[in-house]
This record gives C-alpha cells, sequence and structure tokens, in this order.
C-alpha cells in the first residue's frame, strides 16, 4: 500500500514534479539505452551469444522478477539477428504441449504433417532445423518466463532438443526463476543445461545503472546520486531494476515512509535489562544443566576405569601346632612348595633358604621363551593376510583416438607453445569442430585440440598461432566468412 501511494499519478504525477525540481529534459527511469554491462550483465551477454553460436546446450537464464532476463534478450537479439535466426516463444504457447506443437509447427510450415501429435511434431521440428543450419542458418529459441508455462511443455521442449543432433539443432533458451534450472535438470543431464545466475544490484551498480541516465537527462549528479539517497533506493528497490524504477522517484521527491528510513538509517541501539532477562535465564539454565551432566558423565567413566592401584587382598594362613608361626604375604610369594620334612632329606645335602628361593625364578624364562616362539607365528599370520586380500589392479582408460588426427594438438603440447591464437568452436562433441573444419576453405589454419569441463570432455578449435595480442585482434577481423564466426575469443596458448 505504501508504495501504490509513493508512485501514484495523482496530481500530475511523479515525473512532472522531478522535472519541475530537478529541470529534467526527460524521464531517466525510463530510458532503455545505454545496455548496462555491470553485475555480471556483460558477462552473461557474452555467454549467450558465444554458447548459442556452438551449440551442444540448452541455455537457462535465471534470477528474481525484475533482474533483467527480458532486457538481456533484447540485446542479444540486437546483437545476432544478422547473424542467427532467432525466434520468441509466447508463454501463451507454453500452456500445453499440443499448443506448443502448433507454435512450432507455424515455423517449420510444411515440413511437420499435419496428423502428427505433440511429441513427434516438437522432434520434427529439430530435425527440420539441423537442415537449415546445415545451410548457414542457425536458429535460437527464446523462451521467455518459461517457469509461467506448463512443466510438461517445457520439459518437451527440452526432450526435443537433447534428442537431436544438439550440434546443429535450434538452441532453446529458457528464462524464469531459480526454480527453473532444477525442473529442467529432472530430464536431462546437468551438463547437457548451462545456467547463467543473474544477481541482485548492489549500490555500486546502482550508482553505474543511473549515472548516464541522469546525466543525459540533464539532472544534477550530486543532487539525485547522493549516496544517502543511493542506500535509501538499495533498501527499497531489492536489488532489482523494476525496484530500481518504482523507488527512485520517491527517494529523489522526498516521498519516502518515515519508518522505514529510520530503520535503515538507524544504528544498531544496546537492548534494555527487561529484555535479557529471559535470555539470560535460559543460559544459565543451559549452563546449569551442562554442568550437571559433565558431572555424570566425568563419574560415569571414573567409576569405569579399571582400578590397577589398589593391591589385590591376601589371605593369611594361622598354623596352631607345636611351633605357631604366621605366614606372611612375602614368604607365601617366596615359598610356593611346601619343605620337606627334615628327616626325608640326606644328611650330606642340606636344603638353604637361598636354593629355594632361585627355583621359581626359572618361570619367567620358560614364559619369556614361549613368547619368543610364538611371536614369529603371528608375523607369519599379518604377513599372508595382505596377499590373500590384495586386489587386482584396474586396466587403464583407452587413449583418446582423434577422427582428424592431421588437426588434432594434444593440450599439453599445445600450452607449451608461444604467442596467440583465436578460440574459434568449443563444445562437448568432436563433430561440432569436425562440422566447422568442414565448411572452412582449403589451406585454413585450422587445429583443434580437447580439454575436460565438468568431468565431460571439451573440444576446442584454434586458428592461427600470432606472436601478439594486437596481431591476434587484427586477424580476428578477417576471418573466413565460412566459418560463420564473428567474434572468436582471442585468447594465450598458456591459458589453454
Amino acid at each position: 500500500m505504501a508504495r501504490d501511494t509513493l508512485n501514484s499519478l495523482e496530481d500530475g504525477g511523479l515525473f512532472p514534479r522531478l522535472q519541475q525540481r530537478y529541470a529534467l529534459r526527460e524521464n531517466p527511469l525510463e530510458m532503455e539505452a545505454p545496455f548496462f554491462p555491470e553485475a555480471g550483465r556483460q558477462q552473461a551477454l557474452e555467454s549467450l551469444r558465444h554458447l548459442c553460436g556452438f551449440g551442444d546446450m540448452a541455455l537457462v537464464i535465471t534470477g528474481a522478477p525484475g533482474f533483467g532476463k527480458t532486457r538481456l534478450l533484447a540485446e542479444f537479439a540486437r546483437h545476432e539477428a544478422s547473424r542467427l535466426d532467432i525466434h520468441r516463444i509466447p508463454v501463451s504457447a507454453l500452456g500445453s504441449s499440443l499448443a506448443l506443437a502448433r507454435e512450432l509447427r507455424k515455423m517449420a510450415r510444411s515440413a511437420i504433417p499435419e496428423d502428427a501429435d505433440a511429441r513427434e511434431a516438437i522432434q520434427g521440428y529439430f530435425r527440420w532445423s539441423e537442415g537449415r543450419a546445415q545451410r548457414g542458418q542457425r536458429q535460437v529459441l527464446l523462451v521467455d518466463d518459461a517457469d509461467q508455462g506448463a512443466p510438461e511443455a517445457v520439459q518437451m521442449l527440452l526432450a526435443g532438443f537433447l534428442a537431436a543432433d544438439r550440434s546443429v539443432a535450434a538452441v532453446p533458451v529458457f528464462t524464469g526463476k531459480d526454480v527453473l534450472h532444477s525442473l529442467l535438470a529432472e530430464p536431462a543431464e546437468t551438463v547437457r543445461v548451462h545456467q547463467i545466475s543473474l544477481v541482485p544490484l548492489s549500490q555500486d551498480d546502482i550508482l553505474a545503472y543511473l549515472r548516464p541516465r541522469v546525466e543525459r537527462a540533464g539532472g544534477s549528479e550530486k543532487q539525485l546520486l547522493a549516496s544517502s539517497r543511493l542506500k535509501k533506493i538499495e533498501a527499497l528497490s531489492g536489488g532489482s531494476f523494476s525496484g530500481v524504477q518504482k523507488a527512485a522517484p520517491s527517494v529523489w521527491l522526498d516521498m519516502t515512509p518515515g519508518g522505514s528510513i529510520k530503520r535503515a538509517r538507524a544504528k544498531p541501539s544496546l537492548p534494555s535489562v527487561r529484555s535479557l532477562r529471559w535470555p539470560v535465564l535460559a543460559v544459565l539454565l543451559l549452563g546449569g544443566s551442562f554442568w550437571f551432566v559433565s558431572q555424570q558423565y566425568d563419574n560415569a567413566v571414573r567409576q569405569s576405569e579399571p582400578q590397577a592401584d589398589k593391591p589385590k587382598p591376601v589371605r593369611k594362613s594361622i598354623t596352631i601346632g607345636p611351633e605357631t608361626t604366621v605366614s606372611s604375604p612375602n614368604a607365601a610369594e617366596r615359598e610356593p612348595k611346601p619343605l620337606p620334612e627334615p628327616s626325608l632329606l640326606p644328611e650330606t645335602q642340606p636344603v638353604s633358604g637361598d636354593d629355594l628361593a632361585l627355583e621359581p625364578a626359572k618361570e619367567p624364562e620358560q614364559e619369556q621363551s614361549q613368547e619368543t616362539r610364538s611371536e614369529p607365528e603371528t608375523v607369519l599370520a599379518q604377513d599372508e593376510s595382505p596377499q590373500a586380500v590384495s586386489e587386482p589392479e584396474p586396466e587403464p582408460e583407452p587413449a583418446f583416438v582423434p577422427q582428424n588426427a592431421g588437426a588434432f594438438v594434444p593440450l599439453a603440447e599445445l600450452r607449451q607453445r608461444d604467442g596467440w591464437t583465436l578460440q574459434v568452436v568449443a563444445g562437448q562433441l568432436e563433430k561440432t569442430v569436425l562440422n566447422v573444419m568442414a565448411r572452412a576453405p582449403a589451406g585454413a589454419n585450422l587445429e583443434y585440440t580437447v580439454g575436460e569441463r565438468q568431468g565431460e570432455p571439451w573440444f576446442m578449435l584454434i586458428y592461427g598461432r600470432y606472436g601478439t595480442k594486437d596481431q591476434a585482434r587484427e586477424a580476428a577481423s578477417s576471418l573466413p566468412s565460412e566459418l560463420g564466426v564473428s567474434n572468436p575469443w582471442v585468447r594465450s596458448f598458456a591459458s589453454f
């Protein structure tokens, strides 16, 4: 309700007030040009132009409403209309698979039979587009707001592209919210669908977007683009172009609601003691319960440990007879055998206490000898176990064999070269590179190599070898027209 009140057109509307207050020649928020290249928009446009020319993958542009997806498609169509055959599919054609088939039948005309069902009609369109691309007319389907269409129709359109020869078939370009990528990734592998995400605008991005428009309208940059006003526009716009167009007039006319601005500008204040009472009590209760549980745990661990320090109880025996003696624990350990009676011992061999004490000392030597005999058996058993568990080594994967060995250069050898080159084509299929080489005139300095991208092979076609970057740029403007490439990638050999 607040935004509707701020942007109402009562009393002459907002722009007449802006024009009267700031002497503006025209409305800066209604200017389509220039194209905004910041916040990754120029990079998204170049990726769109590059990948639509190569094919191989369907493209998905995602972002919240008002992030400039439709404007990006319009800029792409303006740049590539002379090179590509671009068609727009309206949202009304995505209401069902039958409506989509009727729309594609209009483009292909007599190439699709009238009695064909929806799936056959869609697949027939992509087969028809393959022949158009072979004649130098690659088609691109722009499906704006695809998330508003029927999921069945959108997935069927993508399935028709994946079933065709993707290197020459029409390339579908979908736009929508972030959930659109997960919807399209269900019937296809993730590597077959390339996502281009548009990020929200920051305060610096809003300044870069409004500055050329304010200058063109004759406004004062110090007044309209002050730091305090940009902060308010960023807080009210949500980082979208449509939000900036709605919030900027209200901020420039000082019509923003006071509550929201105060909240945006207010510094964080310290909480009161009353508000901290319950959180502090909860922290104390949690700390007390943690201490109690830790004490119980320590006691349980202490009780479970073996009490090896306590001596074992020793029984004492008392003999009652003519000579009453009390045996001590040490004496019991030193005398494991009872002494023989004196009458049974020979007179010439008296038994001394030292001889009795030496007899038990032989037992540790016997135990040690038994341990030394048992240790080799354990070692042998441990040595034999790895041999029994060992597995055969996996066989190496077969090496890649290029179809055109004369023009193929390994990637490691290519990186060792000095200088610059022109990357003409790149894709996941070797057939894409070979098709472009087949169209090239005789004697064209074309080579190709293969790398890896997202776990899949990535074939790259290069043209020429130049000493400096400026020489490569000059050669880019004079590429053979048979290649069908007007904007190659100038890159160094070391960047591959």
